[in-house]
């Protein structure tokens, strides 16, 4: 048995066993964190399909893109052979179910409703849904037991369309990435070579620049082979794009994104190519440390760089290496501009990157991830056994997550302290990018949440956040159980939160004990579900339509709650979050 199949077969017995799920159940949840680099806790509470009804289809899971979601769609065969009637049958349901919402002849949907619901949610609510399909499977694609496997694999894989297969290497190598990701990047030295002024002859200068107090900059324009050279650098040295673009705010969007369509058809038409300078705003570069010269060496300028990031390009930059992959000669006559800082100021290269990614919305999840109040939570959690996944790749580097123990990723805890702790489970149900904002900005001085934030041991934080995954899990544990007996539970998780969270609140202490857990949790459900049957009563009035995903996101759900329970909230929360351990 080769490493690769003792590594995937060694996750799959341990997911099994922690989550007492059958190996079919436990591939999928493997995979699919590896593709989603998500914790196996979260894969299992969020996105796989729960049941034997479910349309075909193993998982779902909506990444919100502040104006847009990327909806992620999974089929999982723990099999060696890739078959095409399953591929054909997986990319029909998907489109029978969610594109053309025809659900007849497809009687076995049940378990798969709340993604449904959460669709057409998002549809009615005005957002883009930017769909991408996963057949992932245990074979492997070049296989010569199983020769169909090439066939099939080139005949339906096309990224750039949103569908993919993805085999057993495929995945192990997606996880030696990860794993790489978490180790210091091998030093990349880049020697860029600006093209020359074409306007005045005898003064063909390649670039400007200037400094800003210790801040070194200059601007220019380069060959698109060039960048494709820095890319192929990059791949040789660290085996993953992750380092070159470890500040972008955003990954590959895939040419199925409008600029990014548009982009390719330009670099196509010799006639708009010429002017892709003009059409294209550049790639803006952060690297360690850059040297610039004095004036030209044999005619030319030469910029030495070490471990240059792409903070803004990333779109542009795949883009142009997809097509120069089909063949360089498809980018040799396209030019872009360059703007190259050298600074290693986190502050600072944050502001860059926030300030040229201004099109795009931020987001924080990695960002997030770098604050000091992060360090001492993940020693906390390890302190009970959970893996605390705040970096990409943890999942599977971490030793408690290897292990088979608890694993929960950052952003969820966060979410979840947010709908609990800061008493918001409206938002936190709704707009995971606006959690997470609210967090990074709280880790400014200036805020009223920092002293919650800055990373001082003495924060009572670190033991809320634990409270909050307390709450959450047993929320998760008694969805399980609860799922038959209302559908409210399917989509109620953070008002469930918070409602058992304010039921504690006056003694915190409680949520160790099982009894009192449990009992908090009874009576939260018991009022959520009378405000909901009343809400269901009163749309049934005037003749509306009722949405669960709808009704849990707006602000009503919670005041509906609290004018059930007499809550009066508190008049500042700040200062009262202060004194909660």
């Amino acid at each position: 048995m080769s490493n690769k199949d003792l590594f995937l077969e060694g996750y799959i017995d341990k997911i099994s066993s922690s989550f007492q799920v059958d190996r079919d159940t436990a591939f999928e949840i493997f995979s699919i964190a590896a593709v989603l680099d998500r914790s196996f806790q979260d894969v299992y509470d969020d996105t796989i399909i729960k049941g034997s009804k479910d349309g075909g289809i193993d998982g779902v899971y909506f990444q919100e893109q502040g104006d847009y979601y990327i909806m992620h769609v999974f089929q999982c065969k723990n099999s060696n052979s890739l078959k095409p009637n399953q591929i054909d049958k997986f990319r029909n349901d998907f489109n029978d179910i969610f594109i053309h919402g025809n659900q007849v002849g497809k009687p076995n949907v049940e378990d798969l409703i709340p993604k449904i619901n959460e669709y057409k949610q998002l549809s009615t609510s005005g957002y883009i849904i930017d769909p991408r399909l996963y057949f992932l499977y245990s074979g492997e694609n070049d296989n010569s037991n199983y020769a169909g496997n090439t066939q099939a694999f080139n005949a339906y894989h096309n990224v750039d369309n949103g569908f993919e297969i993805w085999d057993s290497n495929s995945i192990y190598s997606k996880i030696s990435a990860l794993i790489k990701a978490q180790n210091r990047r091998n030093d990349i030295r880049f020697v860029f070579t600006p093209e020359n002024s074409n306007v005045a002859l005898r003064d063909n200068q390649a670039l400007y620049s200037y400094s800003i107090q210790n801040v070194r900059a200059t601007n220019f324009r380069i060959s698109a082979l060039q960048l494709c050279e820095l890319v192929e650098e990059e791949l040789n040295s660290n085996s993953t794009y992750d380092f070159l673009f470890s500040e972008n705010i955003r990954g590959y969007l895939g040419m199925r994104a409008r600029a990014n369509k548009k982009m390719s058809q330009t670099i196509d038409d010799a006639n708009d190519a010429i002017y892709f300078p003009f059409l294209n705003n550049g790639i803006t570069i952060i690297c360690e440390k850059l040297s610039l010269p004095n004036g030209p060496q044999d005619g030319e300028y030469i910029i030495p760089t070490t471990n240059p990031v792409i903070v803004n390009g990333l779109q542009t930059t795949r883009v142009i290496y997809s097509k120069f992959k089909e063949s360089p000669a498809k980018v040799r006559d396209i030019f872009l501009n360059i703007r190259l800082y050298e600074t290693d100021d986190p502050t600072l290269i944050d502001k860059i990157t926030d300030a040229t990614n201004t099109q795009t919305p931020i987001n924080f999840r990695d960002k997030v991830s770098n604050k000091d109040f992060n360090s001492w939570t993940k020693e906390l959690f390890e302190l009970n056994d959970i893996a605390y996944i705040t970096k990409r790749g943890e999942t599977f580097s971490n030793k408690l997550s290897k292990d088979g123990k608890e694993s929960i990723n950052s952003d969820t805890v966060i979410k979840y302290w947010y709908a609990t702790f800061y008493e918001k489970p409206e938002i936190a149900k709704n707009s995971i990018s606006t959690v997470l904002e609210t967090v990074f900005d709280a880790t400014n001085s200036n805020n009223p949440l920092n002293k919650l934030f800055d990373g001082s041991e003495e924060s009572p934080l670190y033991s809320q956040l634990l409270i909050a995954y307390k709450i959450y899990k047993k929320v998760q544990e008694k969805k399980k159980v609860k799922r038959n007996e209302n559908q409210f539970v399917l989509y109620a998780d953070e008002l469930l939160s918070y409602g058992t969270y304010k039921n504690l609140e006056s003694n915190l202490t409680k949520v160790d004990s099982s009894s009192e857990l449990d009992r908090a949790y009874e009576d939260a459900y018991s009022i959520v579900e009378k405000i909901v049957k009343e809400d269901i009563e009163a749309h049934n009035r005037v003749n509306k339509t009722f949405s669960f995903p709808g009704y849990f996101k707006r602000p009503k759900s919670k005041v509906d709650y609290n004018n059930k329970s007499n809550i009066i909230e508190e008049e500042d929360l700040v200062a009262d979050l202060l004194e909660k351990k």
